[in-house]
C-alpha cells in the first residue's frame, strides 16, 4: 500500500504512512479526531481526523454500515461546484420518495425494521416536538393584554433586587441550555443514523450510531456556530427594540403613544425575517447538506458549497421544494388531525410519547428524508445517488 498519508500531532508533522498504518494510529489513541490528517488527494488543505470516517471505523464494519465504500474512487473525484447537473423536480421528487417509502415500511410490513428505523427517525427529529409546545405558549401569552406586559415588565425592573431569583434563574437557563446542546448532538449524529436507514433499511442500529460519530460531531459544531450567529441577529433586533420602543415606553409611565408603532413594525418585521432565513438555513442543512456529509466525507461548510451552488444554478426549482414540502406538511398534519379525531382523541396519546410518536409517524419522516434525496439526486446523482 502506498505511503501517501501525513498526520500532525501537537503541531509536529510525521509521515508519510499508509493508511493501515494510519489506522492503527487512530485504534491506540495516538492519533485523534481533531488531529490533522492530509494526503495529496486533500489539495491544499490538511482535515480532521474525524473527518476520514474511515479512519475510526473497523473494516468489516465500514463495509457493512457505508455505502461510500462500495464506490469510494468515484465519489471521492465528484467535484463538489463547477457541475449544473439537471434541472430538478419537486413533483417527480415527491413520487420517487413516496413509492420508496411504501415499498420499504409496507412492502411486507417489518414490525422489527419499523421500530428500528423509527429509533433512528427519534434521534435525528429530537427536540422538534418541545419547540412545537414552545410555539402554543407563546400563543397563550400573546393575548393575556397590556396590563401582563407592563406587570411582567415591572418584575423584571425589580429583579436586582431580589439576587437570589436572578440566581436561580440563571442556573435553571444554564441547565436549560447545557441539555439542550446535548439533544442538539443527539439530533446532528441521528441525521446520518437516519439517512442511512434510508439506503440501507436492515443497517444494525449501532454500526449506525458508531459511523455517525465523525460527520455527526462536525454538523453538531456548524449548528453551534450558526446558532451563535443567529443569536446575535436576535440579540441586535432585542437590543434595538428596548432603545426604541421598551425605554420610551417605560419613561412615559407605561404609556403607549403613536410615536413607538414605526419602530415597533420594524423591529417586529426584522424579527420575523430573521426567524424566517434561520428555518430556511436549518432545513437546508438537515435536507441537503447532510445527505453531501454523509456521502463525500467533507465539512459541513464545504458541503454548502455543494447546496450554495444548486440554489444559484436553479432558484426556482428550489423554491419549488419548499412550497411542495410545506404542501406536504400541511397535507400531513390534516391526516393526523383526522387520524387523531376519527379515533376520539385517543390517538393522539402515543403522538406524545417519546420515540412511539417517532414510530407512529414513521411514514411521514421517513417519506421527508427522502423527498430531500431524491430532489438532490434528480439534480446530480453522482453527487447524491439515488436509493436502490
Amino acid at each position: 500500500m502506498e505511503r501517501k498519508w501525513y498526520y500532525a500531532v501537537n503541531g509536529v508533522r510525521y509521515g508519510p504512512v499508509t493508511f493501515e498504518e494510519l489506522r492503527v494510529l487512530v485504534k491506540n489513541g495516538r492519533v485523534k479526531s481533531l488531529d490533522l490528517v492530509w494526503q495529496p488527494e486533500f489539495g491544499p488543505e490538511w482535515r480532521n481526523a474525524g473527518q476520514v470516517r474511515m479512519l475510526f471505523v473497523e473494516p468489516v464494519a465500514v463495509e457493512a454500515v457505508s455505502p461510500t465504500l462500495a464506490i469510494a474512487p468515484e465519489m471521492r473525484n465528484v467535484p463538489l461546484l463547477g457541475v449544473t447537473g439537471e434541472h430538478p423536480s419537486c413533483v417527480a421528487a415527491v413520487s420517487q420518495a413516496f413509492d420508496r417509502m411504501k415499498r420499504l415500511l409496507c412492502r411486507p410490513f417489518d414490525i422489527t425494521r419499523w421500530f428500528s428505523i423509527g429509533f433512528c427517525a427519534w434521534l435525528a427529529y429530537l427536540g422538534a416536538q418541545s419547540m412545537y409546545n414552545l410555539g402554543e405558549g407563546r400563543g397563550a401569552v400573546s393575548g393575556t393584554g397590556k396590563q401582563q406586559v407592563d406587570a411582567m415588565l415591572v418584575k423584571t425592573r425589580s429583579l436586582p433586587d431580589h439576587p437570589k431569583e436572578v440566581a436561580v434563574v440563571g442556573v435553571a437557563l444554564l441547565v436549560g441550555l447545557l441539555f439542550a446542546l446535548w439533544m442538539c448532538a443527539l439530533r446532528s449524529r441521528g441525521d446520518f443514523m437516519f439517512l442511512h436507514r434510508w439506503y440501507k433499511p436492515d443497517a444494525p442500529i449501532l454500526q449506525c450510531w458508531q459511523s455517525a460519530r465523525a460527520a455527526g460531531h462536525d454538523l453538531f459544531v456548524w449548528r453551534l456556530y450558526f446558532f451563535f450567529v443567529s443569536a446575535l441577529l436576535f440579540a441586535g433586533d432585542g437590543a434595538m427594540a428596548y432603545a426604541k420602543i421598551l425605554k420610551p415606553y417605560v419613561g412615559a409611565g407605561y404609556v403607549w403613544s403613536d410615536a413607538l408603532v414605526p419602530p415597533m413594525i420594524a423591529c417586529g418585521t426584522a424579527a420575523v425575517l430573521v426567524a424566517f432565513g434561520v428555518q430556511v438555513v436549518a432545513h437546508l442543512a438537515k435536507a441537503f447538506v447532510v445527505p453531501v456529509m454523509y456521502w463525500h466525507g467533507v465539512t459541513a461548510a464545504r458541503a454548502w458549497l455543494a447546496v450554495f451552488a444548486l440554489c444559484n444554478q436553479y432558484p426556482v426549482a428550489v423554491l419549488g421544494y419548499l412550497v411542495c414540502g410545506a404542501a406536504c406538511w400541511i397535507l400531513a398534519v390534516f391526516a393526523i388531525v383526522a387520524f387523531v379525531l376519527l379515533t376520539c382523541c385517543i390517538g393522539c396519546i402515543p403522538l406524545i410519547i417519546p420515540y412511539v410518536g417517532s414510530v407512529v409517524l414513521l411514514p411521514v419522516l421517513f417519506f421527508f428524508r427522502g423527498y430531500a434525496v431524491c430532489f438532490l439526486s434528480r439534480w446530480r446523482s453522482d453527487l447524491v445517488p439515488e436509493a436502490e
